[in-house]
């Protein structure tokens, strides 16, 4: 069997912790294969992009397929997640996602040529994603996040990081919105703000001994 890394044991541990978790109900999960023994041979970057920053596979997983879907029960507030990490050895070689022009902009749409999906919501079916942005001479990509219909945001913050966070949030929904800018005080994302306030008051107390103290900052920056 094929030794894990610290990282990929990482997010063995995040799918153990949710599972279990008297707070939470895990709906579904996999966890498929290793798909191969050495991510740094895959920093050469794709026919598509430039190479990525070896670093950034440090941060990559190599199973084929790894991903919850789950929800908080009482008497936490209602929660629900979903994360889905597509290995960034993978991610680079696969077609963008599409970008229906009945729905995108057209700067939208010529941005979308350029990404690779690293994170979604397969089982829910909620049409969210993460992606890299393939562009040339740029080693260390942007991270966009597109939320459905409600269009493409540009994250304030990069692959290493979005992982990072993801982890830590374990893809409680519209957490990445704490990281664009959209108006979260307007009244199309009033829900999403609310998530994002659930999420902040929940997870601390089902999660005691994660540290959550550095959310305060940017919570109150955001809301």
């Amino acid at each position: 069997m094929t030794n894990l890394t610290a990282w990929e044991q990482e997010w063995v541990q995040v799918q153990e912790d949710l599972r279990r978790n008297p707070g939470v109900q895990v709906l579904r999960d996999v966890q498929g294969p290793i798909t191969r023994e050495d991510p740094s041979r895959d920093a050469g970057g794709s026919e598509d992009g430039p190479p990525l920053d070896p670093s950034l596979y440090e941060r990559s997983v190599r199973f084929s397929e790894i991903g919850s879907q789950w929800q908080t029960v009482e008497p936490y507030p209602l929660i629900t997640g979903e994360f889905s990490l597509t290995p960034l050895a993978q991610a680079v070689r696969e077609d963008p996602p599409p970008f229906a022009s009945s729905f995108h902009s057209k700067k939208e749409q010529r941005i979308g040529r350029e990404l690779r999906v690293i994170d979604d919501a397969p089982f829910t079916g909620a049409g969210s994603f993460a992606a890299i942005r393939l562009q040339p001479a740029v080693t260390n990509p942007e991270v966009w996040f597109s939320d459905d219909d409600r269009g493409l945001w540009k994250m304030d913050l990069d692959y290493s990081t979005y992982v990072g966070l993801l982890r830590f949030t374990k893809g409680a929904f519209d957490w990445q919105h704490l990281f664009t800018q959209a108006p979260l005080g307007d009244a199309e994302f009033q829900r999403t703000a609310e998530r994002i306030v659930n999420m902040a008051d929940a997870l601390p107390r089902i999660f005691p001994n994660v540290d959550h103290s550095g959310w305060h900052a940017r919570l109150e920056a955001r809301l």
